[in-house]
């Protein structure tokens, strides 16, 4: 991990290291993480990317966050600064309004803090907000502020980036019986089950990323292009996977398999939609029960 893109997370470390910590910060830190909400502080975590963020405003796959600094020495016209009496730290804060950025729920890693202040989804507080100023422009672009702001806005973008659900456009079942491709020849080249392969044909789960690059040479297409003909996932169960309480079993289900959690977050997504499809779809499928119940058989205990 870069020392730039973790400081705002290794201050914090510091600060509260320092501090007699508030039970219900302690509590925050120790708990199953919840779904966020807004007006609490999270520490976002991908890859080697590391930033603390305060969620202004939630939706179904994505909040809307702005970086949290407790380096209050640096600053520009559109930051709020904030007195240790706003958030349950108890150490003033800088948020960076004009970083502000729509994040996937799936970098969200561990509940930090909660702010008493009342935000609007830009960072602006309500009326009822006191005791906040902003901060000043920065003064020339060679300045440390100007660096600063620099890195943090670098660490937002990498963490905007992020995903994990594969897309597509939704032609894959097409693809691959246009290249004559069938249940025999996908369960030889992909070394995978019956059921499995009957629901790729049946646009029913996707390829992954290991998948489209055994089945590029005989679909004569670039393995990122094959992914591109996936079907396209249902919205609720990107979100399911992507909620902070799944990650944690999910690093357990790397940790146990020896993988990556990008790939056990993957299986655990085939492994959903594997269930979802023998089911007789409902209405609206229970996407959380079957995801329970994978977890329940996998790491040997309640899902949530």
């Amino acid at each position: 991990m870069n020392q730039a893109s973790s400081s705002a997370y290794e201050q914090l470390r510091a600060a509260v290291a320092q501090l007699k910590v508030p039970e219900g910060v302690r509590a925050a830190a120790a708990a199953v993480p919840g779904d966020p909400r807004p007006g609490q502080i999270w520490r976002a975590v991908w890859d080697r990317v590391v930033e603390i963020v305060v969620v202004t405003a939630v939706d179904e796959t994505s909040i809307r966050a702005i970086p949290v600094s407790l380096e209050t020495r640096f600053h520009d016209s559109g930051t709020l600064l904030l007195p240790a009496s706003a958030s349950s730290l108890e150490q003033p804060l800088a948020l960076w309004c004009s970083l502000g950025a729509l994040l996937p729920w799936c970098v969200l890693d561990r509940q930090v803090s909660e702010l008493s202040v009342s935000l609007d989804a830009d960072g602006t507080p309500t009326p009822t907000a006191t005791g906040y100023r902003y901060g000043s422009p920065i003064s020339r672009p060679a300045a440390q502020a100007a660096e600063f702001r620099a890195v943090l806005a670098d660490t937002m973008d990498l963490l905007a980036a992020a995903h994990w659900a594969p897309q597509g456009r939704g032609d894959l079942a097409v693809l691959l019986k246009l290249h004559g491709l069938g249940p025999a020849d996908l369960i030889q080249r992909l070394n995978i089950q019956p059921p499995r392969a009957l629901a790729l044909l049946r646009a029913q789960t996707p390829l992954t990323p290991q998948e489209a690059a055994l089945l590029a040479p005989v679909l004569g297409r670039a393995p990122d292009k094959v992914l591109s003909a996936n079907p396209p996932l249902a919205e609720r169960v990107v979100r399911e996977l992507s909620r902070p309480a799944r990650r944690v079993q999910i690093r357990r289900l790397a940790q146990l398999t020896g993988t990556t959690e990008d790939n056990a977050r993957q299986q655990a997504l085939l492994a959903t939609l594997a269930l979802a499809a023998r089911q007789e779809r409902p209405a609206e499928p229970d996407w959380p029960a079957w995801a329970d119940r994978y977890f329940d058989v996998h790491l040997g205990q309640e899902g949530d």
